[in-house]
């Protein structure tokens, strides 16, 4: 699959991989973690292994992701 310009192989990954996102960490992970508690996710998806809720906040977006027997850690899209 040739790609004739840099902007086309980088519309490509975004088209494939979504958008790009940011791991939350420290006080920041604590403050959106507790906002995220309160409110109701926009949607929630399970494949067995884990579970992803995703919600907006004022227009940003947050991906919370749990995985057995471990905490959960939170996206932020970008």
């Amino acid at each position: 699959m040739p790609f004739e310009t840099k902007e086309e192989a980088q519309a490509w990954i975004r088209k494939i991989m979504g958008p790009p996102k940011r791991r939350l960490e420290g006080k920041e992970h604590d403050r959106v973690w507790l906002i995220l508690q309160m409110t109701e996710p926009v949607r929630e998806t399970n494949n067995q292994h884990s579970w992803c809720a995703e919600y907006n906040i004022g227009g940003i977006m947050y991906d919370v992701h749990y995985f057995p027997e471990e905490d959960p850690f939170i996206e932020q899209y970008l």
